[in-house]
């Protein structure tokens, strides 16, 4: 009996064993180190491999050092592909003095320079790709360090293309008939009428303000811009929170999904109503187009303008906001901003019966990377730019990004903890329990394109800012900062 016993003791801790060495295993967390120059590694090993949602994806990258990483098929042209172009291009102009980066630049323009902006509107987010051309045209342009006017004259094309587009969109799809601050307001896309989105506010008026400070030809003006951060500010800022909501709509019948707030009493939007909740990834969206805007002004000698002064003045309101939530300890943000860890849902008590949920575990609020490396960028290239001085909050938060986000080894970094997508309408409602266990909004670990843009954004400003200027001709990864 007692070898009986010892016998299936024994069988049992090998199939502990085989269980816990067959099981998922978790990626190791990366111990932030200030002499790696993070942007160069996850570009490395990401750039032809990373998540639109499902799908894998990626852009010609000819550098030798691109390790481990299967490609994925080629980007398409969206919104998601156009946010990660644009981080890499970010990167490539800061160290274009640099041979290693080269390769990044090149095979982000072949893939541009094939492709066609959008001209008609209907949707900010298909406009939003037009960016990339900003970049690809800084490297071909007269005196640019790859020359070339053919090049340089298609982007130009391009972005007029894109400015085609949202004129389009302003003259059908705008808020009017409200007699409220969000008249003139471009709706976020054309089925969500009356409608707008904080994310809408990086996709389309940020575009309209680089687009002006470029020279490109359009009948929209700076005062167009100005319209759509005062409409969208009206509806979206709540000042007892410090926060933006995610949406607002000026519809009095219907407003949007159920769980928004009726807001009969808000004039700004109308006597409308607003989503319910503060999403970490859309108040990122909004800072960051603040922060462009401002900095498209700049480029266009605007500095003068009342305009600029109102801007600014929504820039440091939202900074302060934010860094008031930014989490003490790890330095990043949550995916819903008002909440810890301890606000949780639950299927079936906080969501019960409906299709709008997954059929899960419980989900409780966690820190989120997209949001946070958003927020991070912003602060610290506000604070290059001279807007403010969030250079604490920023570099804690990028530091925080690395040892909560970003996991691997050089040649194969992912980043993790991702909201793969969240959006509002119809059963959509907005809610704390939809952010948190919606069916549209899950975790991501493999690098989805969301974060992997706005992670480079926040990348090269932290080595701007704590990092040399240019980097090795060896395309060594290491650097000294002081």
């Amino acid at each position: 009996m007692l070898n009986i016993l010892t016998m299936k003791k024994n069988l049992f801790f090998v199939a502990l064993i085989l269980f816990v060495a067959c099981a998922p295993q978790q990626a190791k967390a990366v111990t932030f180190d200030p002499t790696v120059r993070y942007s160069q590694e996850v570009i490395n090993a990401r750039m032809t491999s990373w998540k639109n949602k499902d799908s894998r994806v990626g852009f010609p990258n000819d550098n030798s050092t691109n390790g481990s990483t299967t490609p994925g098929t080629a980007a398409s042209w969206d919104y998601v592909p156009g946010v990660v172009a644009k981080g890499i291009l970010d990167v490539w102009e800061y160290y274009q003095d640099s041979t290693w980066a080269d390769a990044w630049y090149q095979g982000l323009s072949s893939w541009a320079l094939g492709k066609t902006a959008k001209n008609t509107g209907g949707s900010l987010d298909d406009l939003n790709c037009t960016k990339v051309f900003f970049g690809v045209y800084d490297g071909c342009k007269t005196g640019g360090k790859f020359e070339n006017s053919t090049n340089a004259d298609y982007c130009m094309t391009q972005m007029g293309r894109g400015a085609d587009g949202l004129e389009a969109h302003n003259a059908n799809y705008s808020i009017s008939g409200t007699s409220s601050t969000a008249d003139g307001g471009w709706y976020h896309k054309s089925s969500y009428g009356n409608q707008m989105w904080c994310d809408g506010a990086y996709m389309g008026p940020a575009l309209l303000a680089q687009l002006l400070a470029y020279g490109v030809s359009t009948t929209l003006t700076w005062a167009d811009v100005m319209t759509q951060f005062t409409s969208s500010w009206g509806g979206l800022w709540d000042e007892d929170k410090k926060l933006l909501w995610h949406c607002f709509s000026t519809d009095k019948s219907s407003g949007g999904a159920s769980g928004w707030v009726y807001a009969p009493d808000q004039p700004k939007i109308g006597g409308g109503y607003h989503s319910a909740e503060y999403w970490g990834r859309a108040n990122g969206w909004y800072i960051m187009a603040l922060v462009d805007v401002l900095e498209a002004m700049d480029k266009a000698g605007k500095t003068g303008d009342a305009d600029y002064l109102i801007i600014k003045g929504y820039l440091e309101k939202l900074a302060a906001g934010l860094v008031a939530r930014q989490d003490a300890t790890s330095g990043c943000w949550y995916q819903l901003l008002q909440y810890d860890d301890s606000k949780c849902a639950t299927h079936g008590v906080d969501a019960t019966g409906s299709s709008t949920y997954k059929n899960s575990n419980p989900q409780c609020n966690y820190l989120e990377s997209s949001g946070s490396c958003l927020i991070t960028a912003a602060l610290l290239k506000g604070t290059r730019l001279g807007y403010f001085n969030q250079a604490e909050a920023g570099k804690k938060g990028y530091e925080g990004i690395i040892a909560n986000f970003l996991s691997g080894s050089a040649g194969s970094y992912q980043l993790t903890s991702s909201c793969q997508s969240a959006g509002l309408g119809s059963d959509r409602n907005g809610s704390a329990a939809y952010y948190l266990i919606g069916k549209d909004v899950p975790i991501q670990n493999d690098s989805e394109g969301k974060v992997l843009g706005p992670f480079l954004m926040a990348a090269v400003e932290y080595e701007r800012a704590y990092g040399p200027a240019a980097a090795e001709p060896c395309g060594c990864i290491k650097i000294t900062v002081e």
